[in-house]
């Protein structure tokens, strides 16, 4: 008689526990790098709305042909307060244009000094920029910061220079300093 030499197809009890440490250690690596990725990509898209709400101010000036105003708003129908995380957009008249939710867990607007005089980033029928409330001043900002990134890449400047909106990655050891004060 013949021997029997059918064997199983399947895993051992200790191959599977190999390949469960495995995809463990794998896991433990990815879940932070995936976590930093969003945190950084969450930075860089309420940095890009910021931007975005700037150049909506600017041309809805040069449109309406009249000072139009970005600012900080506490009830979403006028300018006031300090947190520019929520903002709005009014023509003349105090119609808001557009009320701004910049949203995100960790993250800190902080206005530059110049534009720290009034909470506002204006512009003109002209399209040039006012930081705060004083006619002089043409060049202003907000740092966007997360608290969640690297301190070497947490912080992104969004300044106005007449009528250039650009923007600046920087490393920033405090989330609430503001931009040109480091």
């Amino acid at each position: 008689m013949g021997r029997n030499t059918h064997k199983s197809g399947g895993f051992t009890l200790v191959e599977l526990m190999v390949v469960l440490a495995v995809l463990a250690v794998l896991i433990g690596v990815a879940v932070p790098s995936f976590q930093n990725i969003t945190n950084r990509n969450r930075l860089t898209a309420v940095t890009n709305e910021m931007v975005a709400a700037l150049q909506l101010t600017r041309v809805e000036a040069i449109r309406r042909n009249a000072r139009v105003v970005f600012c900080p708003t506490t009830d979403g129908a006028a300018c006031g307060g300090t947190n520019w995380l929520r903002s709005i957009v009014v023509a003349p008249g105090g119609e808001v244009v557009r009320e701004i939710n910049f949203e995100g867990a960790g993250l800190v607007v902080s206005p530059s000094a110049s534009v720290d005089t009034g909470d506002q980033i204006s512009f003109g029928a002209s399209g040039f920029a006012r930081a705060g409330t004083t006619a002089a001043n043409r060049a202003g900002g907000l740092r966007v910061c997360s608290t969640l990134v690297n301190p070497d890449e947490n912080a992104r400047d969004v300044m106005v220079n007449v009528s250039r909106i650009s923007v600046t990655t920087v490393a920033s050891a405090e989330c609430a300093v503001a931009p040109g004060n480091q």
